[in-house]
């Protein structure tokens, strides 16, 4: 498994976790949703999912 897969499944975790969260806990979890996908971003290599 790359580790974009990993950032990525991070970050809809946390999605699913900030819509099941009280309003504090909702902030943080949008904030970390946003950093898990700039990392899935940052770490997945240009040609991934063309074919390759």
């Amino acid at each position: 498994m790359r580790s974009w897969h990993v950032f990525t499944a991070a970050a809809l975790a946390n999605v699913v976790l900030m819509v099941a969260a009280d309003t504090a806990s909702r902030v943080l979890h949008a904030v970390s949703a946003i950093a898990f996908t700039v990392a899935a971003l940052a770490t997945r290599s240009p040609r991934s999912g063309r074919g390759s």
